[in-house]
């Protein structure tokens, strides 16, 4: 028996028990339910001769390729959506699966491995990625992009800047580029794992890490500039860079983003104590380090490594933040503090159980998010607002209001404490997108399985979304509330 084949048995056991602990702690994604721009791509995909356009836009045109195959081919009903998520899933768990290979590859040992590597799949962007089918294409980026990682390490060790390695390695990087920015510096992950263990960084292959992602992020720039002329199109705000906005970036980068991340999966559940114990792990991290490098340029590349992760969105137009785009960070920031407790569980023995109670919190709290922030909150309100669609009668009816409830609406009428971006603790239906296009998808739905299968039972464009407030100018007209059932479930529940 190879060495190589006991590897692969050892790879495989983990892929497997990571998949269980995975499915397990996130089982709310089979239920029935879409998620934001999932309800309005499963709608419009196939019936819409410009829905690529939007993509295109935005930077993202294959993408937009995908997005079309998606909900436009392969899927018609929202219960199917279930199969993109376990799809999601499934990478995601193959992508931790990788990091725990390279872990053990660089020196550490299984136990190690084993848990940093399932505290990324406990981490709340993937949580995100579980839960909603319109992020299924990046855990598939963040496998290409941490080979693409390996791939680079090994290219830039031999400094053959024509290898074969170094060729693959771009391609990956470059055409991941128009599919998904903010997940293609996953590629940084092997450098940083290796550079810490090591304990020091190879400052001429910092040098080239910087290099080979400018020259990718450049001539991704000018190849977009080429595919919106071509098609005629101008591109999306959020495709532009104001060099004034970089330094409020940076700044909103450690005053915002940083702290959520350092809160890891507690940050809804005890925000308070997460950033407590996650600065302490993450300062202390940053202190262990000092004393053992003795150089301040290496704790100011550890520091640097983070904001390079996060480019992507450093440099876009767009100021929102949500953690699905911000996987790359939120894995580095996890194994600083990995590091950090790895190191007080090897010389204080008498810490050894409460570090390890930690993981497992961290797993509990994720399980938690998914059932009530995102997963099972999804599903909850799309089976409220079926049961009453279902009802409505519309075949008397050409125009509809829908009554939207306002972003954070469950917060302020006290049916759930915290929520955080559009992913964790609101309702797809606060956006103005999301209502119409859920309206019709349910009555077609209901209409095909009784009629086969017409092209569309309701229009879009016969539904009007507003806010309580707007609506009351048009109160004659016929509506849809959907506050007055949310509210009703609440106060019964």
């Amino acid at each position: 028996m190879t060495s190589q084949y006991k590897a692969n048995k050892v790879y495989i056991s983990y892929f497997i028990i990571a998949l269980i602990i995975c499915l397990g702690l996130n089982h709310d994604i089979i239920k029935d339910y879409s998620f934001l721009d999932a309800y309005e791509f499963i709608y419009t995909a196939g019936r819409d001769n410009n829905f690529q356009n939007i993509f295109i836009e935005h930077g993202r045109p294959l993408l937009g390729v995908w997005c079309d195959f998606l909900y436009g081919t392969v899927f018609e009903t929202i219960s199917q959506l279930k199969w993109a998520r376990l799809l999601a899933t499934f990478f995601s768990v193959l992508f931790s699966t990788q990091i725990f290979s390279f872990l053990l590859k660089i020196g550490f040992k299984v136990y190690e491995s084993v848990i940093f590597s399932i505290l990324v799949l406990a981490l709340p962007t993937f949580t995100v990625y579980y839960a909603w089918s319109a992020t299924a294409q990046i855990p598939i980026l963040l496998v290409l992009n941490f080979y693409a990682g390996q791939l680079l390490l090994e290219g830039f060790r031999q400094e053959k800047f024509l290898s074969l390695n170094l060729f693959k390695a771009f391609i990956i990087v470059f055409v991941s580029l128009f599919m998904y920015q903010s997940a293609v510096t996953v590629f940084l992950l092997p450098f940083v794992f290796k550079s810490v263990k090591a304990n020091t960084f190879n400052h001429k292959t910092s040098v080239y890490y910087i290099i080979f992602t400018l020259a990718c992020f450049l001539l991704y720039f000018v190849c977009f500039k080429l595919v919106i002329n071509i098609n005629g199109l101008e591109a999306s705000h959020r495709t532009s860079l104001s060099i004034f906005d970089l330094p409020v970036k940076v700044v909103k980068f450690f005053i915002t983003e940083l702290r959520i991340l350092i809160k890891n999966s507690g940050f809804l559940i005890i925000p308070k104590i997460s950033l407590l114990v996650g600065l302490v792990t993450f300062i202390g991290f940053y202190v262990l380090n000092y004393f053992k490098n003795k150089s301040l340029l290496f704790i100011s590349v550890l520091v640097f490594v983070l904001l390079f992760a996060y480019a992507p969105n450093i440099l876009s137009g767009q100021s929102y933040f949500s953690l699905r785009t911000i996987a790359p960070t939120a894995i580095i920031v996890l194994f600083y503090q990995f590091y950090f407790l790895r190191f007080l569980y090897l010389k204080y023995k008498n810490t050894r159980f409460i570090l390890l109670i930690i993981p497992l919190v961290l797993l509990l709290f994720s399980s938690v998010n998914q059932k009530k922030y995102v997963a099972g909150l999804q599903n909850k309100e799309y089976e409220i607002l079926k049961a009453e669609i279902e009802l409505f009668d519309i075949s008397s009816i050409k125009k509809i209001d829908i009554i939207r409830p306002r972003y954070g609406f469950l917060q302020k009428q006290g049916y759930l404490k915290n929520g955080f971006s559009g992913e964790f603790g609101n309702l797809s239906s606060t956006k103005d997108w999301v209502p119409n296009h859920l309206f019709c998808q349910i009555k077609w739905e209901q209409q095909q399985n009784a009629k086969g299968k017409p092209f569309e039972v309701f229009p879009v464009k016969n539904i009007n979304v507003y806010t309580n407030e707007k609506h009351k100018e048009f109160k004659e007209r016929t509506s849809i509330n959907l506050i007055k059932f949310f509210n009703d479930f609440y106060k019964n529940e």
